[in-house]
């Protein structure tokens, strides 16, 4: 067995490398398969691969805030990548973005447009805007959008947000696009807008986590990206309890435990996370939660 058998190959090669190398690593956003993640992708794979209709399967993926969803879809987005065709022009079947921080057609497809790299004005008219972002969307022959932080549109008046909604349902009917919004909980409440529209979307959920071998699994997926060269063990019963205790039942409470102790350790030249110094970082990162 090899001797950094607790490490991937990518942590193994950067046990050598200098610091701001290893920290870097440690903290880049890295996706773990676990089931429900997984499942989700299939999921949204599935409409990537259907077929153009006159109404298309919409998804809603709904997740806590600090638990994945933004992750997952970025996941997504690097397994349906951009491409060049035959002819040199970008192929983009998913197209991502994420949502103003409040409901505006003017300022939805502008964020489009930045997605997608194109230069433009924010501040032109909707409607050259609507122009610029559909034909950018025909050219790269989208067949999938993704819309982040969806829940944002909660922040206008009831008018603007059935106007939002109105907008939004029309450019998709219109390119034959199926959406997928994401968010929290209530992105159920800022669909229910439109009786109509939201009866295409079905709800795909990342659930918190719960202390059993799926969170064990994630510990130690977890500990396979950090450049120590002795295990942590972190699925070990003691750190596995004590990290449960304190990430609020989510992947990105993990990550910022896992994340803040990995870097202490590697700053100060440990060889591995102790118990200890886990327990320090629980107890300064809950400090800070109630502050």
């Amino acid at each position: 067995m090899s001797q950094y058998a607790h490490l991937n190959s990518a942590a193994t090669a950067l046990l050598q490398a200098p610091l701001d190398e290893r920290l870097h690593h440690v903290r880049q956003l890295h996706y773990f398969e676990y089931p429900a993640a997984e499942n989700s992708l299939r999921e949204l794979q599935d409409l990537v691969n259907y077929p153009l209709t006159t109404r298309p399967p919409c998804r809603a993926l709904i997740a806590d805030s600090n638990n994945g969803k933004t992750t997952l879809t970025m996941e997504f987005m690097r397994r349906n990548p951009t491409t060049l065709d035959a002819a040199g022009y970008p192929y983009s079947p998913v197209v991502w973005m994420e949502a103003p921080p409040e409901p505006d057609e003017g300022r939805f497809y502008s964020a489009m447009l930045t997605s997608l790299s194109v230069t433009h004005r924010a501040d032109a008219k909707r409607e050259r805007l609507q122009v610029m972002a559909d034909e950018e969307l025909v050219n790269r022959r989208a067949k999938l959008l993704v819309v982040d932080e969806f829940h944002a549109m909660l922040n206008g008046t009831s008018k603007q947000q059935k106007e939002y909604m109105s907008c939004i349902k029309r450019f998709v009917n219109v390119r034959q696009l199926s959406l997928v919004v994401a968010g929290t909980i209530d992105v159920t409440r800022a669909l229910a807008t439109d009786m109509q529209f939201v009866t295409r979307f079905q709800k795909i959920a990342l659930p918190r986590w719960n202390a059993n071998l799926e969170f064990l699994q994630l510990l130690t997926s977890f500990e396979s990206t950090i450049p120590l060269p002795k295990p942590s063990r972190l699925a070990g019963e003691e750190m596995a309890f004590l990290i449960f205790q304190n990430c609020q039942n989510t992947i990105g409470g993990v990550r910022d435990i896992v994340t803040a102790a990995a870097e202490i350790a590697l700053k100060d030249g440990e060889e591995r996370i102790t118990y200890k110094l886990l327990k320090d970082v629980c107890e300064k990162l809950g400090k800070r939660r109630l502050h």
